[in-house]
């Protein structure tokens, strides 16, 4: 990037700060009738002490000369927000747009001026800002709201108002306060993804976690490009994203005009960055009260321990679904946490200490702390009491551990008075383990990423003109991949002389267009041995393209996908998994951000397809290398697509048995599971 795209990037960049700290707040409309949109954020803006200038008039034309408005909030007819906007747009700074009827109905979007002016909406409830008092809201449910002097830390995003506003009030309920939220409705002009990457930049206003409710994510790369920016400033973030079923897509569309994303690329997207993904609202708030007052591990392997075998159990099982594991004890730490115990407690993870030493704090602090110095553990669920919370932090952050204390019988009243203490405590399992969820991270340290600015700057279109069989072997040849040995063959001497040479059976295919499957037309003939069958089948094959491609057929199990492809959305994205007809059956893939490193890949492929394949899982690496080399050939080439389906093992590592590189032109073809040969 050169210094005047860098100049022009840092221009175009949002600035929250006169919006999220405004000094000169104008309502316009609604505001003659105390129950109207209008007249309920001037009362929440008197309520919550905001100090600064309010001007709530019921039309534009009294703001003239009035001198500039940081934040002007238009409630007035959808037909009549475009002149709003105009009449504002030379004096204000930013615009709340509470106005509905534009996109999220099928309507024409909203018309606005040109910047300087930034619009957040239209459709939405507006903000709270919890240091500037700034209730910038027409929301019900912030008639009772009360901003205190605490700070979590914590700010939530959402592209649906009223969702998010009972998030505000669920965490609320349970001690959480939220330092800020922002609903973003349509996004016609600056949404979610802005903000996260406008907050990451600013120190002032840069929260320590920020919650994120989806439903679209927009395109070019932006959510992308904005959770590099929070992971760069060590913000944790938390995405819930709605429309993963067809009916919830649906409902999406309705009620924001937003696109839904690929869930599965999505949760990997955040994961890289260090964040996570959650399923529910209950879990988002817990992962929420965990993330403002626990400390976050150095990785995923956790100890129990409990005053009852029961809920152990049941501890470890549901720690296991969140995919954490129940790391075991080496002799030596079972010892040490044996020399305090009774004789009869049981020091295998999980550790049962007996009902009698749980109550003992003193001892649960020494025992948390032979967990912490082990090195064989990252964190610790103690199903204790409420009141042991504070002594086990204390013993805990001296070991730099993570710890979560649950109690069986609690309620929002117990978390409340713990989070009012400034303690991690849930009131029962569930909670328990979506907190240890949110507080355990991945073993690949950061280092280990890739320069994403580099990857980033690299993503350059080519002049991928040919695109058919015989030039994607070649060049996925070329970068790097083995392939079956092949060649391009339009006579019946051609073809009948590599069959000789191959010594083996071969499989011949049309040399057809790459994004054409070519088993799904008939184009494809396997295991031909002898020269009548080969003559036969080219001189069939022939009838699709002008040559066809001859290669050794190989075997081997099982059969692997690589593919990498560009999506709007979210960039670059690497899909790996069990390939040929497996996938469709299986459906054993796992999608990753494609510019991740070598080794990310390889951890989650290990984790998510041979987990439970102890003959394969060395092969999680050279999977991994063969996504990073694909990846590479697409920033090389402008490919929209490029894909090898099957990769079989060999004695002699990984084979491509057939390939696709597809450029730009058939851009609607995606990674597919069909075997070719």
């Amino acid at each position: 990037m050169t210094s005047t795209e860098r100049d022009a990037a840092s221009d175009a960049r949002l600035s929250l700060d006169r919006l999220l700290e405004p000094r000169t707040i104008a309502i316009v409309g609604s505001v003659s009738r105390p129950d109207r949109m209008g007249a309920r954020t001037v009362r929440h803006l008197q309520e919550a002490g905001f100090g600064g200038d309010v001007r709530a008039v019921s039309d534009v034309a009294e703001l003239a000369g009035r001198g500039p408005i940081d934040v002007a909030v238009v409630a007035v007819p959808a037909a009549a927000v475009g002149d709003v906007l105009e009449r504002l747009a030379s004096s204000t700074a930013h615009a709340v747009v509470y106005s509905s009827g534009f996109g999220e109905t099928g309507a024409e979007p909203l018309r606005r001026p040109q910047r300087p002016m930034r619009v957040l909406g239209p459709n939405t409830v507006g903000f709270m800002w919890a240091r500037s008092r700034a209730v910038v809201t027409f929301a019900q449910a912030f008639d009772d709201h009360r901003i205190g002097e605490r700070r979590s830390g914590v700010v939530l995003l959402s592209q649906s108002g009223a969702f998010g506003v009972r998030l505000v009030r669920a965490a609320r309920r349970r001690g959480l306060e939220l330092d800020g939220f922002v609903g973003t409705g349509n996004e016609d002009d600056y949404g979610v993804a802005a903000i996260l990457d406008a907050l990451a930049v600013d120190e002032r206003l840069r929260p320590r976690v920020a919650l994120l409710y989806l439903e679209g994510v927009g395109r070019d790369g932006e959510l992308a490009a904005s959770l590099a920016a929070a992971a760069d400033a060590g913000i944790t973030v938390v995405t819930l994203v709605g429309g993963r079923s067809s009916a919830a897509a649906a409902a999406a569309r309705s009620h924001t005009a937003a696109v839904s994303p690929d869930h599965a690329v999505l949760s990997e997207l955040v994961r890289w960055h260090g964040g996570l993904t959650v399923a529910g609202d209950r879990q988002l708030v817990d992962a929420a009260i965990a993330l403002s007052a626990g400390r976050r591990a150095a990785g995923r392997r956790w100890a129990v321990l409990t005053g009852s075998g029961g809920a152990g159990v049941v501890a470890a099982d549901l720690l296991a679904d969140a995919d954490i594991e129940i790391a075991p004890l080496t002799e030596a730490t079972r010892a040490r946490l044996a020399a305090t115990l009774p004789s009869f407690a049981n020091t295998a993870n999980p550790v049962d200490v007996t009902a009698s030493a749980i109550a003992d704090t003193p001892l649960l602090a020494g025992l948390v702390d032979v967990l912490a110095t082990s090195g064989e553990v990252d964190g610790a669920l103690v199903v204790g009491r409420a009141e042991q919370a504070g002594p086990l932090q204390a013993a805990s952050d001296a070991a730099g551990f993570s710890i979560v204390t649950a109690v069986l019988d609690g309620d929002a009243t117990v978390e409340r008075e713990a989070a009012e203490r400034g303690e991690l405590v849930l009131g029962d399992l569930t909670a328990a383990v979506n907190a240890s969820a949110a507080l355990a991270t991945d073993p690949m340290p950061m280092a280990d990423r890739i320069d994403r600015d580099a990857a980033s700057a690299g993503l350059r279109r080519g002049a991928l003109c040919v695109d058919d069989v015989a030039t994607s072997m070649r060049l996925v040849s070329e970068a790097g991949v083995r392939v079956a040995p092949w060649a391009t063959v339009a006579t019946d001497a051609e073809a009948l002389t590599f069959l000789r040479e191959a010594s083996g059976p071969v499989v011949l295919k049309a040399n057809v267009a790459a994004a054409v499957h070519k088993a799904g037309i008939g184009a494809v003939r396997l295991d031909l041995f002898e020269d009548d069958a080969v003559t036969a089948a080219l001189g069939e094959l022939l009838t699709f393209a002008p040559s066809a491609l001859i290669a050794r057929q190989l075997r081997g199990t099982p059969e692997f996908i690589v593919g990498v492809q560009r999506d709007d959305a979210l960039g670059l994205v690497a899909a790996i998994g069990l390939g040929g007809g497996s996938v469709e059956l299986t459906g054993r893939t796992v999608s990753i951000p494609a510019l991740a490193s070598a080794g990310w890949i390889a951890e989650r492929v290990e984790r998510t397809i041979l987990r439970r394949d102890e003959r394969h899982r060395h092969l999680a690496g050279p999977l991994a290398a063969v996504a990073r080399r694909l990846t590479t050939l697409v920033v090389t080439t402008g490919a929209v697509l490029v894909e090898c389906n099957p990769l079989v093992p060999t004695a002699d590592g990984l084979v491509a048995l057939d390939a696709r590189v597809v450029g730009p032109a058939h851009k609607e073809h995606a990674i597919d599971g069909h075997r070719d040969g």
